[in-house]
């Protein structure tokens, strides 16, 4: 039995219909094999799910905001990783020193209470560079930050992609041998440094260095897991 765990956007979710519908495809027939399947995503629960619920997209697990929310198939959140009020205090005067808008974030929506957020999220506009000094500054400061497109992502520092595998590893009774993971971006860097796997052929400079075997598809991958 495999464990394939991908990222979301620009992996299985990709802006070509065709080929959103083969990745679905070759998940189904991955886990009929009787391979376990996760999706593993910086998006909250709610986001995520409309487009999974459209697109009609399998899963034996599903991993949130980067880890902090981890789910069975059922939906049940057996793990959640939040900020305290105290980071959350440390985390905004930084953003506003900057002067960028900002929200909290609970796992499933944009919330204001401070003891039930698990992800602070800066709008970054056309404000990159100066975005990437915010991301910098509270990294020193101890957090788990990054840019993705259009946010600046602040979570705790036991947040990350990895680490939320490791949980699921447990929880499923499996290995690290049996785990591969796939992705594209920053925010894939920990897991796919740390497990056997692949990145996109279109994936963020910070992959380059990791020497990992490239795809244009998620289904092409599936297919080469499938043969070996």
């Amino acid at each position: 039995m495999k464990v394939l765990a991908s990222d979301f956007d620009l992996t299985l979710y990709v802006d070509d219909l065709e080929i959103v519908k083969k990745n679905v495809m070759a998940i189904r027939r991955f886990m009929k094999n009787g391979n376990l399947f996760g999706i593993i995503t910086g998006r909250n629960y709610s986001d995520i799910k409309v487009l999974l619920n459209q697109y009609d997209i399998p899963y034996h697990y599903l991993i949130c905001q980067d880890g902090a929310k981890l789910f069975d198939s059922m939906d049940y959140c057996f793990s959640t990783v939040s900020l305290s009020r105290e980071d959350i205090v440390r985390i905004v005067p930084v953003l506003e020193e900057y002067h960028f808008d900002y929200y909290l974030d609970d796992g499933y929506n944009e919330t204001t209470n401070m003891d039930d957020c698990v992800k602070v999220v800066g709008v970054i506009g056309n404000r990159r560079e100066e975005a990437q000094k915010v991301v910098d500054i509270l990294i020193k400061e101890g957090f788990y930050a990054y840019l993705s497109m259009y946010y600046i992502n602040i979570l705790d520092s036991s947040v990350n992609k990895k680490n939320a595998l490791e949980k699921l590893l447990v929880h499923a009774y499996c290995y690290k041998e049996d785990l591969y993971v796939i992705g594209d971006s920053v925010n894939d860097l920990e897991m796919l440094t740390s497990f056997q796997g692949a990145i996109m052929k279109n994936h963020s400079k910070e992959l380059d260095h990791l020497g990992k075997k490239s795809y244009n598809t998620l289904y092409e991958y599936i297919e080469e897991l499938e043969r070996n």
